[in-house]
């Protein structure tokens, strides 16, 4: 399991998506995956607002858990 909120935990991870560093971190599970995804086919809404609005996620976990994307990103296109 990797920390959300050390950075350095992340640096073998290569573009991954918010589920994926989501499950990874530990913060949501396989259910919870399915469920956002399920709605998401009918609802044009982020997967971070909905899994705030399941009292899945806190705000502190999305912003971090972005923020660790937002990084992981910018790797990949400097790759």
């Amino acid at each position: 399991m990797k920390n959300l909120y050390n950075i350095d935990d992340w640096s073998d991870v290569s573009c991954y998506r918010l589920g994926e560093i989501l499950l990874e971190a530990g913060k949501i599970n396989l259910f919870h995956l399915s469920m956002v995804l399920d709605i998401q086919r009918f609802k044009r809404m982020p997967m971070g607002e909905i899994l705030l609005a399941m009292n899945v996620l806190d705000k502190n976990d999305l912003k971090q858990a972005l923020l660790v994307q937002e990084a992981i990103q910018r790797r990949c296109n400097n790759a």
